[in-house]
């Protein structure tokens, strides 16, 4: 019996031996990552004045899910607050006290959205900027100036913080959003502008806000990163959408609901893309039935 005991005591501080060594390892290996300084090439951005095109900019910043993090007055919002995790809140985007935009320049602002790199050349934290570095010149621009255009409110952000668990899962790279920077092709150029057409290739640019969950594949399964709680995204490929219709897939963007009138699961933000203008929702019916 002594010696049973003995062997589950030997197992017990193995075990908390190497947790320890993981843990350390992996708090390492990711302050090594944040660390990492990256040097990006200003783009030029031109930022248009009318109302029609903040108003467009506005569009893009709420279908897109800008607000889901920096809130619908853009002054931030803590959007996870877990203790393995950490917590992450939206920057303020506002020139009010806590607020980026009046000390950001343009360049900034851009090297955020598409590079998920900040003013200091350091990665940004959680900022899901693979879902936007194919973004045009123009959308880049539009939304920008809505920035610029919202009201200043004063509201000081809380400090993130890494939990060690977000730690060990970019360890094993599965929380690839936590340092997006990492998975960018900085060199890439960019398209000036892209007309709306109903057709696969303008699906597929407006498809890119869906990769983040749904993967580069629209194949789906668990989303990095997210709680265990959260249910695995959808296969939203030809197969995975069998189901349904063009008229159907545009009400479900539109509505919330399926074929079949039952509700999606709310971690869809289908609120979001139901301020998708038709053609983007057609077009990116047609993108995802080419997969």
């Amino acid at each position: 019996m002594r010696k049973l005991v003995k062997s589950f005591g030997i197992l017990i501080a193995l075990g908390v031996v190497l947790a320890g060594g993981l843990i350390a390892v992996a708090y390492a290996v990711s302050a090594s990552h944040l660390s990492k300084s990256y040097t990006i090439k200003d783009t030029v951005i031109a930022l248009p004045t009318s109302a029609a095109e903040i108003a467009e900019g506005k569009r893009l910043f709420e279908s897109r899910g800008c607000a889901e993090c920096h809130g619908a007055n853009l002054a931030g919002t803590t959007f996870v607050d877990d203790g393995g995790i950490g917590r992450f809140s939206g920057a303020n985007l506002t020139t009010g006290k806590g607020g980026l935009a009046s000390h950001r320049s343009n360049a900034d602002f851009e090297r955020a959205i598409r590079h998920g790199v900040g003013s200091d050349g350091h990665p940004l934290r959680f900022m899901p900027s693979m879902d936007f570095d194919r973004m045009t010149n123009q959308d880049v621009g539009r939304i920008i100036a809505y920035i610029r255009s919202a009201p200043a409110i004063d509201r000081e952000i809380p400090q993130q913080k890494i939990g060690i668990m977000a730690r060990i899962l970019f360890l094993f790279d599965k929380i690839p959003v936590l340092i997006a920077a990492e998975k960018i092709n900085h060199a890439a150029a960019h398209r000036e502008s892209m007309t709306p057409a109903r057709d696969a290739a303008y699906g597929k640019y407006v498809g890119a806000t869906c990769t983040g969950c749904h993967r580069e594949t629209m194949q789906g399964g668990p989303i990095e990163g997210a709680p265990p709680a959260w249910p695995p995204a959808s296969n939203i490929t030809a197969k995975g959408l069998g189901k349904y219709t063009e008229e159907t897939f545009v009400n479900l963007l539109h509505t919330g609901k399926r074929p079949d009138k039952t509700a999606i699961n709310p971690i869809m933000p289908w609120k979001n893309f139901s301020k998708m203008t038709d053609t983007e929702m057609r077009a990116l019916w047609l993108y995802l039935q080419t997969l």
